[in-house]
């Protein structure tokens, strides 16, 4: 009994031309591979040199300003959680 789907309908095999054009167009996926990588590193360091750091200063100024509010935020979210849990305790 004839597996293919196409026997008997007078279709060829074109195993032996997919191997080759497969073999073929896997080396020129990879090139085409390695011009994308190189490139997209390439644009990585272009666009860093575009990038304006922030001054000591400026850096040491933001990270009190997350400090702070996360602290009040955690603080805040204690209350909340306390004030919650004892309501559902004299409910429940």
């Amino acid at each position: 009994a004839a597996v293919s789907k196409t026997a008997g309908w007078g279709f060829e095999s074109l195993l032996t031309c997919e191997v080759f054009r497969n073999r073929f167009q896997t080396k020129e996926r990879d090139f085409i591979l390695k011009t994308k990588i190189i490139n997209f590193f390439t644009d990585i360091v272009k666009e860093m040199k575009k990038v304006t750091w922030p001054k000591k200063e400026e850096l040491k100024d933001s990270t009190v300003v997350v400090l702070i509010t996360s602290l009040l935020l955690a603080g805040f979210v204690f209350v909340i959680d306390k004030i919650i849990s004892e309501g559902l305790k004299v409910i429940f």
